[in-house]
């Protein structure tokens, strides 16, 4: 593990098991991610690539091998430490949004500072500020339910800023966008970068092979990767 690495892979395996069926979903994945690095994984549907951005946010666990985010192992964290260790550390943007309907923008922003016992004037200036960051705060008041496509993924955006993280994981973030809205989703994704945020994400988008602040590419293919193409970008 290099000095500078804010994610590292060991030997990751994923598998499940149906009867006397074992299907494997991702095959000895390693891989080594830099603090500030923005990322492409990149492969079509059912390549692995989602279960493994799955299992570096810990939503999900490997079968065998290891995932550190800061050099902490959080495979084996308990239940209650992974999601607090994943509420102050890692923000992801989801391909359907997963947002409440019935709650505003300002109330699913909310949401992943209720572990941190936060006064409410510390909740209203850091949800603020990830609404307006993400461009939706005029809007801050509409229940999800009634937003547009694009308008939701910036509320998803800004919840998974509002505690600040180090690292952004997003799950085929575009793939419910039309094509204006996503090059909006990777305007704001290119501020983020910016700001030294550290950001992996999965997808299938043509529109991210071209990415021009995009550090690597890392193609998966039948659960494993296949080799990574340097674009080159510090």
């Amino acid at each position: 593990m290099t000095e500078n690495a804010i994610i590292t892979i060991e030997n990751l395996n994923k598998h499940f098991k149906s009867g006397d069926l074992l299907s494997k979903v991702l095959k000895d994945i390693n891989l080594e991610i830099e603090r500030g690095e923005c990322i492409v994984l990149k492969g079509v549907s059912g390549s692995g690539k989602t279960t493994l951005l799955s299992i570096m946010g810990g939503l999900d666990r490997p079968s065998s091998g290891k995932v550190l985010v800061e050099g902490e192992s959080i495979s084996k964290l308990p239940d209650l430490h992974i999601s607090h260790f994943r509420a102050q550390k890692i923000g992801m943007i989801f391909q359907h949004f997963n947002l409440f309907d019935h709650l505003t923008a300002t109330e699913n922003v909310m949401i992943p500072l209720i572990p941190a016992r936060l006064s409410m004037d510390e909740v209203d200036q850091k949800v603020h500020s990830s609404l307006k960051l993400a461009n939706i705060s005029h809007k801050a008041e509409s229940t999800a339910g009634r937003l547009s496509g694009g308008e939701k993924q910036r509320v998803a955006i800004a919840r998974a800023l509002v505690s600040d993280p180090a690292i952004i994981l997003c799950d085929e973030p575009t793939a419910n966008l039309d094509r204006d809205n996503s090059l909006k989703f990777i305007e704001i994704l290119g501020q983020l970068h910016e700001m030294g945020k550290t950001i992996v994400v999965a997808t299938h988008d043509p529109l991210f092979d071209t990415l021009s602040f995009a550090n690597r590419v890392v193609p998966m293919e039948d659960g494993s990767l296949v080799g990574s193409i340097s674009k080159g970008l510090q």
